[in-house]
C-alpha cells in the first residue's frame, strides 16, 4: 500500500479549501439551511409558548419541565437531521475533491445511495468505536486490578500509568486509522468499507497526524483571531456576572434573549462560515490523501 504523499496532500487540502471555497460553499450551503428551517420548524411545534417567553426574556421554569419530554425527542430529531445533512455535505465535497463534479457547483442536494451510505458507514463506524472503547477500558481495568497483586506501591502505580495510556494511545490510533479514509472509500468506492478504510490506514497514522496537524491548526489559529477581532467591539459585561448573587431566571432569561438579538446573527455567520472552511479543507486532505494512497487520478 502506497503512503499518503504528505506535502502533495497539505497543498491540495488548502488549495481545495481555499481556492474552491465558494464550491464549497455551493455544495454545502442548501443542506444546512434546509436543515436549520426543519429543525426550527420542529422546535416550535414542540415547544411554542416556551420559545415565546424566551425570546421576550422571560423564563418559566414549571413550563420547562412541562415540555422537558418534547425537548428530548425534538433533541434527538435535531441531531438526526443535520446527521443527514452532514452526510450529504461530505458526499458533495467529496465528489468534489475526487474531481467528479470538476465545475463550479452552486446547490446541492441529494438523498441518493451514497448519502445513505455515508450515515450508514460512519454510525456503524461509531459504534464498532464504542465496542473497541468498552473493551479497552476492560482491559485498562483488568491491567489496573492486577497491579494490585503486586506489593510494591510505586511499581503498582506506574504499571495503572502504563496501562492507561497505552490504552488511550491505542484507542487514538484505531479511531483516526478507522475514520480518516472512510468516506472517501464511501464516495470513490461506493460501499460501507470500513475495512477498507482501516487497510488504506495501515502504515500512514503519523502522516495522517501530521497532515491533519498542518492542515487544521494554523487555520483554526488564524480563524480564531479574526473572530475575536470581529466579535470584539460588541462584547460586554453582562448583569449576570457582576452580580451572580442577583441570579434569577427571569434575569437569566433576559440575559439569554439579549445576547440572541445582539450575537445571533453575527455568531451564526461566524459558526457557518467556519463549519463551512474546515468542511472543506477536511475534504480536500481527505481526497487527496486517499488519490495519494490509491494511486488514483482525479476523475474527469
Amino acid at each position: 500500500m502506497n503512503k499518503i504523499p504528505v506535502g502533495e496532500t497539505i497543498s491540495e487540502a488548502y488549495s481545495f479549501g481555499f481556492k474552491r471555497f465558494l464550491s464549497v460553499l455551493g455544495v454545502s450551503w442548501f443542506p444546512y439551511v434546509v436543515a436549520s428551517a426543519l429543525c426550527g420548524g420542529l422546535a416550535y411545534l414542540a415547544a411554542p409558548e416556551l420559545l415565546r417567553q424566551l425570546s421576550h426574556g422571560k423564563f418559566d421554569q414549571n413550563l420547562l419541565m412541562a415540555n422537558l419530554p418534547h425537548l428530548v425527542g425534538l433533541g434527538l430529531l435535531v441531531w438526526i437531521v443535520f446527521f443527514i445533512a452532514i452526510c450529504m455535505v461530505r458526499v458533495g465535497l467529496l465528489r468534489l475533491a475526487l474531481g467528479r463534479h470538476p465545475g463550479p457547483v452552486f446547490i446541492f442536494f441529494s438523498l441518493g445511495s451514497e448519502v445513505w451510505m455515508m450515515a450508514g458507514a460512519l454510525f456503524l463506524a461509531a459504534l464498532v468505536s464504542i465496542l473497541v472503547a468498552i473493551l479497552t477500558i476492560a482491559a485498562v481495568a483488568a491491567v489496573s486490578f492486577a497491579s494490585t497483586l503486586i506489593h510494591e506501591a510505586v511499581a503498582a502505580k506506574a504499571v495503572v500509568a502504563i496501562a492507561v495510556i497505552a490504552g488511550v494511545l491505542w484507542f487514538v490510533y484505531f479511531y483516526v486509522r478507522l475514520m480518516f479514509f472512510l468516506p472517501a472509500v464511501v464516495v470513490a468506492e461506493k460501499e460501507v468499507g470500513l475495512g477498507r478504510a482501516w487497510t488504506l490506514g495501515g502504515g500512514n497514522f503519523w502522516r495522517i497526524v501530521i497532515v491533519a496537524i498542518v492542515v487544521v491548526v494554523p487555520v483554526l489559529i488564524g480563524f480564531s483571531m479574526v473572530e475575536s477581532a470581529i466579535t470584539g467591539p460588541f462584547m460586554f459585561e453582562m448583569t449576570v456576572f457582576q452580580h451572580p448573587d442577583r441570579l434569577t431566571p427571569d434575569l437569566l432569561a433576559k440575559a439569554i434573549a439579549h445576547d440572541l438579538a445582539l450575537f445571533g446573527p453575527l455568531a451564526l455567520i461566524l459558526a457557518f462560515v467556519r463549519t463551512i472552511l474546515f468542511e472543506g479543507l477536511n475534504a480536500g486532505m481527505v481526497g487527496s490523501a486517499y488519490r495519494g494512497v490509491t494511486g488514483s487520478a482525479l476523475a474527469q
